[in-house]
């Protein structure tokens, strides 16, 4: 979840429903991210949606997977460099095909952040080389597993390639 003590956004919401109900509290839900097309994260995300009346967003590239669980029913897009306003902040979307070919990640310039949710396992170095614009201290939150730095990433990808070259 990101956001303040009035709205929140929740981003891949499939673990565990009343722990989720239970963290949202009194605040608003403005919308539900999806960062991947698996059947398991479109189904939480537009039960949740249903449930607090918030929009469920979903990269276009994703489309095809949505369709396969929900058939026509609506989501609204989320392109790449796109700006979601929540709590003062701005989460910008990065399109990183990997897992799903709609795949993104979240970026919160002013906190550092980055919550690449469950594509994490199959980033390619092009998208790490993407990332790799960010800041070195850029701390990654993935879906699963501790947070670590972006910089510590980029030098395993650079390890691997010179250990493949």
């Amino acid at each position: 979840m990101v956001g303040d003590d009035r709205d929140v956004v929740i981003v891949d919401p499939v673990d565990d429903p009343v722990a989720i109900i239970r963290a949202i509290g009194e605040r608003q839900v403005t919308a539900v991210i999806c960062t991947q097309g698996h059947r398991d994260q479109i189904s939480a995300a537009m039960e949740v949606g249903l449930g607090w009346c918030a929009p469920v967003l979903l990269h276009p590239a994703n489309h095809s997977l949505w369709e396969e669980v929900h058939g026509r029913r609506a989501y609204w897009r989320l392109d790449d460099g796109q700006r979601i306003a929540i709590a003062g902040e701005n989460l910008r979307v990065l399109h990183t095909p990997s897992v799903t070919p709609g795949s993104v990640a979240l970026y919160i310039a002013r906190c550092g952040v980055l919550f690449v949710g469950g594509t994490l396992s199959a980033i390619s170095s092009d998208v790490w080389t993407e990332f790799g614009e960010l800041p070195a201290d850029t701390r990654i939150c993935p879906g699963h597993g501790d947070p670590f730095l972006l910089r510590e990433a980029i030098t395993r990808l650079d390890r691997a390639v010179e250990i493949s070259a």
